[in-house]
């Protein structure tokens, strides 16, 4: 479950920076270096995978059900003329 949720964060801060870029090429500027990054908390998936886990129905696939995480970064970047 950890390496989802890392994958995840990865994704989302290089969606970010994506973005970033598109904007900032608008303007006719270059994105520079990472000046922070802070994780936006999208709550906690984590009772949900417990009760699929713990539950006594466990045993029988159909009973499992598809969690369905999203993660948000807020990155500032350097603009470069």
């Amino acid at each position: 479950m950890l390496a989802y949720h890392q994958k995840g964060k990865i994704e989302a801060l290089k969606a970010a920076q994506k973005k970033a870029v598109y904007l900032v090429e608008a303007l006719g500027k270059r994105l520079g270096d990472v000046i922070r990054i802070v994780e936006k908390d999208s709550g906690d998936a984590l009772p949900f995978v417990q009760n699929n886990v713990l539950s006594s129905e466990a045993i029988l696939f159909d009973n499992f059900r598809t969690i369905k995480k999203n993660y948000s970064m807020q990155v500032r970047f350097e603009i470069i003329d």
